[in-house]
């Protein structure tokens, strides 16, 4: 009797499980998909190329070949947009989306064929660039700009600011056809030559940056004006001269040799004024002149420079124009410049040594005389 009743319990209990696994069943019946549920082929190897405000979302197309769209989506599913996946498209797909803020994304990626199955959520991440960066971005400076007498141009360049990813340094200036050119020159490269500007003209520059490798946009910084240029002395010559101690070590041809430490040493027994007239081959305009006391036997600088200085300019070496007269600081190493008002042309130069600091003899030492201009 006793194991009957075991057996009932058993059985009610067995009973009001079936029951509950039936209504359980029914729950779930609506969401249960007979054969499974289908998925489109999800996008494989997906990547995020940087820009300005912009990126460009790529990924392989995969073996699916029901594919026939796709969808990103950003900002948490907040916007998307959509992508066409044509069957000859190659395969590779991509998508450039516009006007993004300055800031890192998560992109979703799903491809859906032509029945509107999706694929499962493909994630990649990546980031746009905008006026921040932009802001930080450093021009690459110029060291100095040498304009031959040919017409040929040498810039010389500083460094680069390469951690923000600087790669070339691009030149805008006018032909000798009058045509505006822009040309572009590596960041590893020290100095460029451009053979071909219009004479009496200037150029900009400015430089390129790239934040990484994979950038679909090059970033630039704003163009700076070129002020003036060095004219290159080595077609230079020094045509006459007031007096000189001897030709060598002392030779008034020194000023123009491209260093401070030689010297140009006037003749015991010749006073002040001394004067040298240099040839620069062609007429050019003057925005400075640049000279120097030497440093030649005395190291740490020769006091015996005059301490007040003139210069003129001719364009056919008879008829001078008075640029002004100068102070000049004898105790001072290092160039010392004198700018020229209104730009005065002229291919002929007379450098006038004036007079000489109290107490100095009247001959006269100096190191090296420059100009600078168009």
């Amino acid at each position: 009797m006793k194991k009957k009743v075991q057996y009932q319990i058993y059985f009610f209990l067995l009973a009001g499980m079936l029951s509950a696994c039936t209504k359980m069943e029914s729950v779930y019946d609506e969401f249960v998909v007979p054969g499974g549920l289908t998925y489109a082929g999800k996008p494989t190897s997906p990547a995020v190329y940087p820009g300005l405000n912009r990126v460009k979302v790529v990924w392989l197309r995969g073996s699916d070949p029901s594919i026939v769209r796709a969808t990103v989506y950003w900002n948490n599913y907040a916007d998307s947009i959509a992508v066409p996946v044509p069957k000859d498209g190659g395969d590779t797909i991509s998508v450039v989306i516009n006007e993004l803020a300055e800031k890192n994304y998560s992109f979703v990626i799903k491809t859906f064929d032509a029945k509107g199955h999706s694929s499962i959520p493909t994630e990649v991440f990546g980031g746009a660039y905008g006026e921040q960066y932009q802001s930080q971005l450093l021009t690459r400076p110029i060291n100095s700009t040498l304009l031959s007498a040919n017409g040929k141009v040498m810039i010389e360049w500083g460094s680069a600011d390469i951690s923000n990813g600087a790669f070339a340094s691009e030149v805008r200036y006018t032909g000798i056809d009058g045509a505006v050119k822009v040309k572009a020159f590596p960041v590893n490269v020290p100095s460029t030559e451009i053979a071909d500007m219009k004479p009496n003209t200037n150029y900009q520059f400015r430089t390129m940056f790239k934040p990484d490798s994979l950038s679909i946009d090059n970033f630039y910084t704003g163009y700076s004006d070129n002020e003036f240029f060095t004219f290159d002395k080595k077609a230079w010559k020094v045509i006459g001269y007031s007096d000189q101690y001897s030709a060598g070590d002392n030779a008034a041809a020194n000023v123009i040799d491209g260093t401070d430490n030689t010297r140009w040493h006037t003749a015991n027994g010749f006073v002040y004024p001394h004067w040298v007239t240099i040839d620069m081959g062609v007429e050019r305009s003057i925005v400075k002149f640049g000279v120097w006391r030497t440093t030649y036997v005395m190291p740490g600088g020769d006091n015996r420079a005059p301490v007040r200085v003139q210069f003129f300019l001719s364009k056919d070496n008879m008829n001078w124009t008075d640029l002004g007269v100068f102070q000049f600081n004898n105790e001072l190493s290092g160039e010392q410049t004198f700018r020229m008002p209104n730009m005065p042309q002229g291919r002929y130069i007379k450098f006038v040594g004036l007079a000489a600091a109290p107490g100095n003899s009247q001959y006269m030492t100096l190191g090296e005389i420059s100009a600078y201009g168009l």
